[in-house]
């Protein structure tokens, strides 16, 4: 598969789409190719090869050929559903803010972003604002857990230190 870009928030969605189409027979020589934002929603493109398969939508679903035509809307469809409820930024559940070429899929903590490729790129930017913001975060939720398991290295590395000294 070729190197595409999106945004965090959406790697999942197109990591499984990747998957999805890898489990297509391979004499379709099925592969997503790009990834944009269309009105707010991730939409992939794919290119395949059909060979003589007809694409036989006339008949009742049950006596239809597999056809790579399908397969590509049928995963397109599911990566722009999940897109639609994922915030582009993050991966959180989101809303389409906006519309038209503007619009594009927040949660509530990244509304404010406009382009979410390119404040992706940001490093420190993808959950918090500065470095500083984000070890703030990490202490707040694993602060104490930290202090805790020095203490329980030190009394590890005392009862080591006791069980060398006792082994004969």
């Amino acid at each position: 598969m070729s190197n595409i870009s999106v945004a965090n928030g959406w790697k999942n969605i197109l990591a499984e789409a990747i998957a999805e189409a890898s489990k297509l027979p391979p004499e379709w020589c099925f592969e997503i190719e790009k990834a944009e934002t269309v009105d707010g929603a991730l939409k992939l493109s794919a290119s395949y090869v059909s060979g003589d398969v007809p694409l036989d939508d006339y008949l009742p679903p049950e006596r239809k050929l597999p056809h790579p035509f399908r397969s590509e809307m049928r995963i397109r469809e599911k990566a722009r559903a999940k897109s639609l409820v994922t915030c582009e930024c993050c991966g959180r559940p989101g809303n389409l803010v906006d519309a038209g070429q503007t619009a594009r899929v927040r949660c509530v903590q990244h509304g404010y972003v406009v382009d979410a490729v390119e404040w992706s790129g940001n490093a420190v930017g993808y959950m918090f604002d500065s470095a500083k913001e984000a070890m703030s975060h990490f202490l707040r939720d694993y602060g104490g857990g930290l202090e805790m398991m020095q203490e329980l290295q030190a009394v590890a590395d005392e009862d080591s230190d006791v069980s060398d000294r006792t082994q004969h």
